[in-house]
């Protein structure tokens, strides 16, 4: 036996609780020009024995200098945590405000970091700065709270020192003074709830509303699994048709059971690691008074709409629904094709955009954001007795009960005391109504600016030195390079978009503020006149949001079969279901797919081409023509330099005219616009 054999055979068959190779140091040794172990090159040893494999695996590894690698590492890096891109965003912030304090106070800034123990004059001082500079962002407690963890993470990262305990107490007293010298919010922010009551009014609004860009199939969607699974909104929008699925399951009825599958992967995460979650099953509601609230409806839609079930050659919602489950089998899962595709084309800032203007038009006083859905999902459960308090974690993925008793916790207990204290029947009802959502809806509170209200947003002496700014480096690149887009890629001009994103920037936050202070107003005074009125026997003012002529017969459509009863048998119900679904299919996509068709080398939609004829199509002045022909936008623009700015950001690509009378070539933006003014454009 050979010295190689003795030690894998000691290596196999010696003691369990320490096995290792045991190479000598000559076999370690092994490079390209010597062999692994005595013998190597001899005809009895081939090349393609097990040892010979073994040996030259050995040899690799060894050609790593592990210890010059070891020595090579550097300990604040190895050592450095992973955190969120929010995190991240925010140190660099905090970061730069400790650079602009550290030069105004002539001092280094990463000298200055490594004070052991860290002087607490000077962290007063510089929390005084930052608050003094971002006052118009710093305007809670906890606020400050959190600019003194990312310090104290900076303060970690880069010079691996940690925060003395009585540094900690100190800065306690340090803060609590600073949250009274700058009078800083020191209470919770109001945490309301939409429960199913406050999304029916939701979901009402959104399908007779066709003014505005968002896709209704996808954002009622959003709602409703929102609302049921209590998913964040980063973990819906993120979901894939790898992460959804619809599954049959045989009930010795006419059909199967259909229960729409959901498990999101794109939770949120603690120092890189992802929290769990469990797969949700969504089971269809039999005899479904209102299809309005089956997210299996909408969902089967809009698969329908992108062809998802191309590879199993469905088109139609009668087809599924005629899908039967083997006698052999439990179940039949239905995946949609392309499984990395996203189910939803929008970001999750365009859903926060989405659902503050459909709260507004709807007439809640408060902006609504995702999170009111996954409170009223976590109150769902809370109340629930048939769910238990591990399951509710599980679905919102806490640690313990506390974290929902510290930020899910309702601003109106919706629970009956005085049924409690006198032992009578609670009014269970009439307390849900008064702790809800729907309570503030009134459909005349104002939404938008007036014309003299935009006027006086834009004469705010801080938008109008942003104006000054952005308008003077506009004239320095158009006397130095003629126009802007000359200019790209200069500092000069990488130094004017900045300016022009503040200008932009501080009118967005004149109009919000005004807006805001135009909202208080109306709820101050108009309960007051509602009042005097009905004191006088005046009627009440009323005011009508819906639009019905601005819906297509697509919309209207759809909102007949989805807000309509359940039937009373089973084979009515399906063929209900089946309407539905297509229905919700012919919807017109996206705002996003729609511009996207706009600019790609597909042909016309037949639809829209036979609409046309061979007439030259005529718009209105500022009118796009690109918009209004697939539907994106018909509502014309208020002055020209929107609409020459539509089109440079929009309609920039090379495209040809859309009309089939006209089909036109048009290679730069401003051909697109003049081709629109002196063809289409009426007079």
């Amino acid at each position: 036996m050979t010295k190689f054999q003795e030690q894998l055979h000691r290596h196999q068959y010696g003691d369990c609780d320490n096995r290792r190779y045991d190479i000598s140091e000559k076999h370690q040794e092994t490079g390209i020009d010597r062999p692994a172990y005595e013998g190597a090159d001899n005809d009895d040893n081939r090349s393609d024995s097990p040892e010979h494999e073994l040996c030259i695996s050995l040899g690799r590894s060894t050609q790593r200098d592990w210890l010059q690698e070891e020595r090579d590492l550097d300990d604040s890096i190895i050592q450095r945590r992973q955190y969120d891109d929010d995190t991240i965003r925010l140190q660099k912030r905090v970061w730069e405000l400790w650079c602009r304090f550290c030069a105004e106070t002539k001092r280094d800034a990463l000298e200055l970091l490594k004070a052991d123990p860290p002087s607490l004059k000077t962290q007063y001082t510089f929390f005084d700065y930052t608050v003094t500079t971002r006052r118009r962002y710093i305007k809670a407690a906890s606020t400050l709270q959190t600019y003194w963890n990312i310090w104290t993470q900076l303060r970690r990262e880069k010079t691996g020192l940690t925060i003395p305990s009585e540094v900690k107490n100190g800065m306690v007293g340090v803060r609590d003074q600073l949250t009274k010298k700058h009078k800083l919010r020191t209470e919770s922010k109001e945490k309301p709830i939409l429960r199913s009551e406050d999304v029916f009014e939701l979901l009402k609004v959104l399908w007779t509303t066709a003014t505005e860009p968002w896709d209704p199939v996808q954002l009622a969607l959003i709602i409703l699994l929102a609302g049921i699974t209590g998913q964040r909104p980063g973990a819906l929008v993120s979901l894939k048709h790898a992460d959804v699925a619809i599954t049959l399951f045989p009930t010795g009825r006419e059909r199967p059971h259909m229960v729409l599958e959901v498990k999101p992967r794109n939770t949120k995460g603690y120092r890189g690691k992802k929290k769990p979650c469990l797969e949700i099953g969504i089971p269809e509601v039999p005899s479904e008074p209102c299809l309005l609230f089956c997210p299996k409806t909408l969902f089967l839609g809009l698969l329908i709409r992108k062809s998802a079930f191309r590879h199993l050659h469905i088109s139609s919602a009668r087809q599924l629904y005629a899908l039967q489950v083997s006698k052999s089998a439990g179940s039949l899962t239905l995946h949609p094709a392309d499984p990395d595709a996203h189910l939803f084309d929008i970001s999750a800032r365009t859903l926060n955009s989405w659902l503050k203007r459909l709260g507004e038009i709807t007439g809640f006083d408060l902006p609504i954001t995702p999170y009111w859905l996954r409170r009223g999902a976590g109150e769902a459960a809370n109340s629930s007795c048939e769910i238990s308090e591990a399951q509710q974690n599980l679905l919102l993925q806490h640690a313990s009960g506390s974290v929902y008793q510290k930020n899910y916790r309702p601003d109106y207990l919706p629970v009956d005391f005085n049924a409690a204290w006198r032992q009578l029947k609670p009014q269970v009802m009439i307390i849900r109504m008064a702790s809800g959502q729907s309570r503030s809806i009134d459909r005349r509170r104002p939404i938008d600016l007036s014309g003299a209200e935009e006027i006086e947003a834009r004469a705010n002496l801080l938008v109008r030195r942003r104006l000054k700014c952005w308008l003077k480096y506009k004239q320095k690149i158009q006397r130095k390079h003629g126009t802007l887009a000359s200019a790209a890629g200069t500092p000069l001009y990488a130094e004017a978009m900045k300016q022009r994103t503040r200008y932009y920037t501080a009118l967005q936050a004149s109009r919000r503020e005004m807006k805001e202070k135009k909202r208080s107003r109306f709820n101050e005074e108009q309960p007051v006149q509602d009042v005097i009125r009905q004191v006088h026997g005046l009627p009440l003012e009323t005011y009508n949001v819906c639009d019905d002529v601005a819906l297509s017969q697509e919309r209207r459509k759809a909102i007949v079969i989805l807000f309509r009863f359940a039937p009373t048998s089973e084979q009515d119900e399906t063929n209900c279901r089946i309407a539905a679904v297509d229905a919700v299919s012919q919807i017109g996509p996206s705002l996003t797919s729609r511009l996207r068709a706009i600019h790609s080398s597909e042909r016309l939609p037949g639809w829209t081409a036979a609409g046309l004829g061979n007439k030259c199509v005529t718009i209105r002045p500022l009118e796009c023509l690109l918009c209004s022909i697939y539907g994106v936008r018909e509502k014309p623009f208020k002055s020209d330099f929107s609409f020459r700015r539509h089109i440079r950001r929009v309609h920039y690509a090379c495209t040809r005219c859309p009309d089939p009378a006209c089909h036109e070539p048009l290679n730069e933006w401003w051909e697109i616009a003049n081709h629109m003014r002196f063809y289409h454009m009426s007079p």
